[in-house]
């Protein structure tokens, strides 16, 4: 008998106290499926996100029991241990949907454990966009894969376009393996990517992608491996382990523009490593991405 799959936004919302939930799922048909976040915050009413344009939900209004309510269902659900999502200040949930917390923040040595008391959340809804990375793929991976890095700020489709790719690219053959550090590309369940990945892709989800991506080329020899968001020095030398190993590599970063990419610091080893950059764009609403060969970039190294 077939699973009846759930859409998205619903799924995203099944964390959300009945009466909450109950507004979401009464959404016009064309906003519920464009939304992209659902926002939360203690005395404001629901919003739901769309290119970073937030709607209200009229008639609503989140209080504090609400977030701990959904804090707490969302760490029953959680594909993370509770301490340990917490500590990084979001859950994921099964689906690959993200719940980022913020509020009072709990600080022990001078260091940050996560957050203690609740002000706002905002649930990401996680979405397949089947084909939006094709014409990338075409034109930089053909024949053999070559490595990329999909840049823009926050909320602009990275993550979508990388799954996209990783599946453009498995269904044409090529072995990949995902470094999935926080359960968003496949989002596992009892070892099924719940994602349609394309085709042969092994996936380690909830590792450091330092640890996943040793232990991926070591034991799955891909010929590309996949990661999100570079975001430390131990992300960049992971991207670093993969050339050296001649594996090519899939990656996304948080830059404005190719120029921004490049002359920030904790990029700066990886410009020779990356034969190209995706900049997605966002202008009324409607993303546009744009592949660019990384010459100049290396050039500039010299």
């Amino acid at each position: 008998m077939n699973e009846v799959k759930i859409p998205p936004l619903l799924e995203a919302a099944s964390c959300l106290p009945p009466h909450l939930r109950i507004a979401v799922e009464q959404l016009p048909p064309k906003t519920a499926l464009e939304t992209e976040e659902i926002r939360l915050r203690a005395g404001q009413p629901v919003a739901v996100s769309n290119s970073g344009l937030e709607i209200p939900i009229q008639d609503t209004m989140v209080t504090a029991a609400d977030l701990r309510e959904i804090v707490a269902r969302a760490a029953r659900e959680s594909v993370h241990s509770y301490a340990d999502s917490l500590r990084q200040g979001f859950l994921t949930l099964a689906g690959g949907h993200r719940v980022g917390i913020c509020g009072t923040a709990k600080a022990e040595n001078g260091c940050f454990e996560g957050v203690r008391t609740f002000g706002s959340l905002n649930i990401r809804v996680a979405k397949a966009v089947f084909g939006c990375a094709r014409e990338v793929y075409e034109q930089s991976c053909r024949p053999e894969p070559s490595s990329l890095v999909v840049i823009s700020p926050p909320g602009y489709g990275k993550t979508t376009l990388l799954r996209d790719l990783i599946r453009c690219a498995a269904a044409g053959g090529t072995r990949v393996a995902v470094a999935d550090e926080r359960g968003e590309l496949a989002a596992l369940r009892d070892g099924t990517p719940q994602f349609d990945l394309g085709g042969p892709a092994d996936v380690l989800e909830l590792c450091p992608k330092k640890d996943a991506v040793m232990h991926l080329i070591k034991t799955m020899a891909p010929k590309a491996v996949a990661l999100d968001e570079i975001t430390s020095p131990q992300d960049a030398e992971a991207v670093c382990y993969a050339a050296n190993c001649g594996t090519a590599i899939f990656a996304t970063a948080h830059a404005y523009s190719l120029e921004d990419f490049a002359k920030r610091g904790i990029y700066q080893p990886l410009l020779k490593i990356f034969d190209y950059a995706v900049e997605l764009s966002l202008d009324g609403g409607k993303r546009s991405c744009k592949l660019q060969p990384m010459k100049k970039e290396r050039k500039a190294l010299k």
